[in-house]
């Protein structure tokens, strides 16, 4: 096993006299030095060692450097077999490298710093659970822990957090009425969610070289041993042109009411248009009787080149017509996001605003009898099921949801409807299917 020990480099003097401290990482007959920030005569150093009668000036270099041998120990005692490459990266590296918390919010903070929130709230929502799973069973009154070693995380490790996840519950209150309810914290697409970007840094500091490709613990083609991440419950969050057209004919008695019933048909009547996407649309996007934008969640992805048209029929202009700025004091066509907005606030905004939308259509879903209690998220779904329905081409379905493969889009198709499938079943026997 590698060991770790302070030393006082003599073979060069610096300008003062004094010689460099640096600590000495020895495996087997191979050893490296790496470099402190302090210097010390060989006299002082030798009572440094001894850790006795120490004055002032020694006492904090004492500190600091029994920490760095604690560091240094710390990465040695996880890194099995040990490497001087990844030794070296993870000891220069600010922060507990080996910590699985610490790289899930280190990595949510460089999302942050790029303004891409969505992605560091789900890095540190992470961070979160495993903080929840590693204390779930402390005894009361221990101190919290805070640190999960990423040698600890294995296949077996992750099933029993799956397992725990799972069961998690808490006691809700249900607007509107007098009864609390217990629900679950974590669902199996949350938790594959979260899953997902616990492997994400897995592989990050794998290819950095901060640890063996062997302690990888997640499934691969070529290790089926590994833990298999959870798929995402598919729901299909769907309505059928009967209920769409019940939405389009409601009659709102609120202003909320008609913002929601509006930006929810806009979004069906625009190719399932995501909220962020709607509240993004400026006036310069409107061109010749159409607007064009591309899909905020996979911009990076494709940069930018996955565009998608929507002509603008006597619905859609209508709704603009409602609800739009009329430029006079932004470029955004809907009031929902202030015009010196940074992306913090624009998301801040829009989720305040799918808030609102989202409970105001459950309350006119309430009204029209519907046992569904719908989001906005159900006229993506059901444009796509309708279309289909319609035997529309799954390539075009999948170009206007802005995907990039066809197998995205049938995950997202909801059921074809009973109507269509006793079509299908009663033309089985029909001579004109013979080719």
């Amino acid at each position: 096993m590698a060991t770790a020990r302070i030393v006082l480099d003599t073979r060069r003097a610096k300008s003062n006299g004094l010689y460099p401290i640096k600590i000495r990482v020895a495996h087997v007959k191979d050893f490296e030095r790496f470099g402190t920030t302090f210097s010390l005569s060989e006299e002082d150093f030798a009572k440094l060692v001894k850790g006795k009668n120490l004055n002032e000036e020694l006492k904090p270099i004492k500190k600091k450097t029994d920490a760095l041998i604690e560091k240094a120990n710390g990465i040695i005692e996880n890194l099995e077999p040990f490497d001087f490459v990844v030794f070296k990266t993870r000891f220069l590296q600010k922060g507990n490298r080996s910590d699985l918390i610490f790289l899930l919010q280190d990595k949510a903070a460089v999302f942050g710093a790029d303004e891409k929130y969505s992605s560091q709230n789900l890095y540190n929502q992470t961070a979160d659970m495993l903080c929840a799973y590693i204390n779930h069973d402390r005894p009361a009154g221990a101190a919290p822990l805070s640190i999960l070693s990423v040698s600890k995380v294995t296949p077996k490790w992750l099933s029993g957090l799956e397992k725990w996840a799972l069961s998690v519950t808490y006691d809700k209150n249900v607007k509107g009425q007098k009864q609390i309810v217990t629900v679950n914290k974590y669902n199996q697409t949350t938790l594959g969610m979260y899953l997902i970007r616990v492997r994400s840094v897995f592989n990050d500091i794998i290819s950095a070289k901060e640890l063996s490709p062997n302690a990888y613990p997640f499934r691969k083609p070529d290790n089926k041993t590994g833990y298999k991440i959870p798929e995402p419950i598919n729901n299909k969050r769907s309505l059928d042109v009967s209920k769409i057209i019940q939405v389009n004919n409601y009659v709102p008695i609120t202003p909320g009411e008609q913002f929601a019933k509006d930006i929810f048909m806009f979004s069906y009547l625009a190719s399932g248009m995501n909220m962020i996407d709607i509240f993004r649309l400026k006036w310069a996007d409107i061109k010749n009787n159409e607007f064009s934008f591309v899909r905020k969640k996979t911009a990076a992805k494709t940069g930018g080149t996955n565009k998608i048209s929507i002509p603008l029929n006597a619905d859609l202009l209508r709704i603009i017509e409602t609800h739009g700025t009329k430029k006079l004091t932004t470029d955004f066509i809907f009031n929902v996001i202030p015009a010196d907005a940074n992306e913090k606030e624009l998301i801040r905004r829009t989720r305040i605003a799918i808030t609102a939308i989202n409970t105001n259509l459950k309350k006119i879903a309430l009204k029209l009898g519907w046992e569904e209690q719908p989001s906005t998220y159900f006229a993506r779904h059901a444009y796509s099921t309708n279309l289909m329905n319609r035997e529309v081409p799954l390539a075009f379905i999948s170009k206007q949801l802005g995907h990039k493969d066809l197998k995205t889009t049938q995950n997202y198709l909801g059921s074809f409807s009973t109507h269509k499938t006793a079509e299908y079943h009663n033309n089985l026997l029909d001579e004109n299917m013979i080719a």
